[in-house]
């Protein structure tokens, strides 16, 4: 299946892909989007959600589409940052580094490290 022009996977559901696979798309160097950061924006939007239902507010559509645009601008620099390989990004590492780096922030931030 590798050899047939595939030039990206993007995990859809909680991570369908198994380790072999996933290595067998990195070692192609297919571009592979894990589900932590493909599912982003639908996270993003009930966060989005969460927030206006809290507040009791409700933001106009395209402030919406700015925030959820900003939101995953961010993580794609993220992934980026912490994924380029010289060439090509591998979103699997850098979406995992991204993900440590905000931990040990709040952890740092809240004075447990």
């Amino acid at each position: 299946m590798i050899n047939n022009g595939i030039m990206a996977v993007a995990e859809a559901a909680n991570m369908p892909c198994e380790q072999e696979a996933v290595d067998a798309f990195l070692n192609a160097q297919i571009l592979f989007g894990p589900a932590k950061a493909v599912n982003a924006g639908g996270v993003g939007v009930s966060g989005l959600e969460m927030s206006q239902n809290s507040a009791r507010i409700a933001w106009d559509e395209d402030h919406l589409r700015k925030l959820l645009e900003n939101m995953m601008q961010d993580i794609h620099d993220s992934c980026v940052r912490y994924g380029d390989t010289g060439g090509q990004v591998n979103y699997l590492k850098g979406s995992n580094i991204a993900g440590f780096v905000k931990v040990a922030d709040a952890m740092v931030s809240y004075g447990h490290v």
